[in-house]
């Protein structure tokens, strides 16, 4: 009697299971229905493509950016000979005439992008503006650490990106970032190249939530507000990125 109790007892625990299970199955089965397939954006390119356009960029830049950055180093390398003949010190190795890696891509983890995407996004909701896009900027580090140490593995001289949303005025798009109290954030807008707005042409009265950085300065001279912009201009939320990993392909990697 025990054993046929706990025969049974097997069964139904079992059949909940199988129950379960395919309640489990049948809802994300609906919540697959449910969601609309996405498209491939027009901008997507062919893997040929992709292949040409490096292949092009290795033929084209890569040995005017090796040239040029062999050459400073080439250029330093001689300085310190020089230095050292003069000290009458001996050379150490000859070999410290390095070639400069030239990068060939940025990467950034795929949760970092998605936490940028969500910060932006979050930081112009609080300013009640739109994103409507974002730029990819070409930029360089001084020959120099630019950052922290804790960022020592970004390197001198060496190519990367920057990323920045965007949003619309009138008939343009513009760079911007996040200023104003605490109580009432505003996005600040910036020009292509990261500088304040001049008032000329933008009207009197900016757009709600938007305001170009020379309309909120007092009557100041040139020279005083150029003096002014480091310590105020750019004390605000910034929203681009940068601090990827930049490398160039491995040189072992075979064709």
């Amino acid at each position: 009697m025990i054993k046929a109790k706990n025969s049974l007892l097997c069964l139904c625990v079992l059949s909940l299971s199988v129950l379960n299970l395919s309640s489990c199955e049948e809802k994300m089965e609906k919540e697959k229905e449910d969601l609309p397939e996405v498209m491939a954006p027009d901008q997507i390119v062919e893997i040929a493509q992709a292949k040409q356009m490096y292949d092009f960029y290795g033929d084209r830049r890569v040995p005017l950016i090796q040239r040029y950055e062999d050459s400073i180093n080439r250029s330093k390398y001689n300085d310190k000979i020089r230095q050292q003949k003069k000290a009458n010190v001996k050379s150490g190795n000859d070999n410290d005439e390095k070639k400069f890696d030239v990068a060939r891509y940025v990467s950034y983890d795929y949760k970092t992008i998605k936490q940028y995407l969500a910060f932006i996004e979050q930081e112009a909701k609080k300013a009640n503006v739109e994103i409507s896009g974002l730029r990819f900027y070409f930029s360089n580090y001084p020959d120099k650490p630019f950052f922290d140490n804790k960022d020592s593995v970004l390197h001198p001289r060496q190519n990367s990106v920057m990323l920045s949303p965007t949003l619309k005025k009138g008939k343009r798009e513009y760079l911007f970032y996040i200023g104003g109290t605490e109580a009432q954030q505003e996005a600040i807008l910036l020009t292509d190249s990261f500088g304040p707005i001049k008032t000329e042409g933008m009207g009197a009265t900016p757009t709600h939530g938007i305001r170009s950085y020379a309309s909120i300065m007092p009557n100041l001279t040139n020279n005083t507000i150029n003096t002014t912009l480091n310590s105020s201009f750019y004390a605000g939320s910034s929203l681009t990125m940068n601090k990827g990993t930049a490398a160039p392909p491995p040189y072992e990697e075979q064709n």
